[in-house]
């Protein structure tokens, strides 16, 4: 899994807050800014994760399925602000599971695992999520509320950067390298024992 997350300010990405080409849920770090950055009225977080599941026949809300989470600390404390996120509404869940019926997690979570995924029901997936309407949800004395938000908000990205290093196409010297390193492993073990 590879995980980011941007500050996106005035609809055009500022910075990176994180950013981890390899990251796994069970080895999880405090990652400290360099140095604080202030938070205005209608800034926004934008996270991505980026899984290989050529291995996997089904997702799932455990941490080794396809989960993406960001943690966010934050100071001064809002005043008892104890949870913020954001979800699809349940009505455009519905919606594109051809459901009318009240909303059943169980029944819900069972329609997921018997779908059977092709490159074109994974288009309309992204799509769907792309363009469903969302609600921000957030806790205050323990008092959940709601606001309705429009679909994921497009912004200008980064200019891609392009990669300055060298490629060594002479692997011989790795190899030596690796002998070496291997060698001199071994060597210092064997001083240890005797």
């Amino acid at each position: 899994v590879s995980l980011w997350t941007k500050l996106i300010r005035n609809k055009t990405a500022v910075e990176y807050l994180f950013n981890a080409e390899s990251y796994h849920f069970n080895y999880q770090f405090e990652n400290r800014l360099a140095k604080p950055i202030q938070l205005y009225p209608g800034d926004e977080f934008a996270t991505r994760c980026i899984y290989n599941t050529m291995n996997k026949n089904e997702g799932g809300e455990r941490t080794r399925d396809e989960m993406c989470l960001h943690f966010v600390t934050y100071y001064p404390r809002m005043d008892d602000l104890s949870v913020c996120f954001t979800m699809n509404t349940v009505q455009s869940l519905q919606d594109i599971i051809n459901s009318s019926a009240p909303f059943d997690y169980f029944a819900a979570k069972k329609w997921f695992l018997d779908l059977k995924w092709t490159p074109e029901s994974s288009k309309q997936w992204q799509e769907y999520y792309n363009k469903a309407p969302r609600l921000s949800v957030f806790a205050r004395a323990g008092q959940f509320e709601t606001e309705p938000l429009d679909a994921v908000p497009k912004y200008q990205d980064f200019e891609p950067v392009q990669c300055q290093k060298q490629i060594s196409t002479n692997n011989n010297a790795a190899f030596v390298y690796q002998k070496a390193f291997s060698f001199l492993s071994i060597f210092i073990v064997l001083i240890l024992i005797v």
